[in-house]
């Protein structure tokens, strides 16, 4: 079971804590939903954002 667990899993599942965190975070102190909600995804596409670029600046070479 972990033999196919990537990197690329780790960063998917730290992206969903950071969402998830950022989300109860806002919550605890009274922002309302739409707010909470709204910075849960920006996390989320940061963190893909930010992953995608670090994929396409690897230059893999298989020639």
């Amino acid at each position: 079971m972990w033999r196919n667990f990537t990197i690329n899993h780790m960063v998917a599942v730290l992206g969903l804590v950071l969402s998830m965190t950022s989300y109860l975070f806002l919550k605890r102190y009274g922002i309302p939903d739409k707010i909470c909600v709204g910075a849960a995804i920006l996390a989320l596409l940061v963190v893909a954002i930010f992953w995608s670029t670090v994929l396409l600046g690897a230059d893999d070479d298989e020639e």
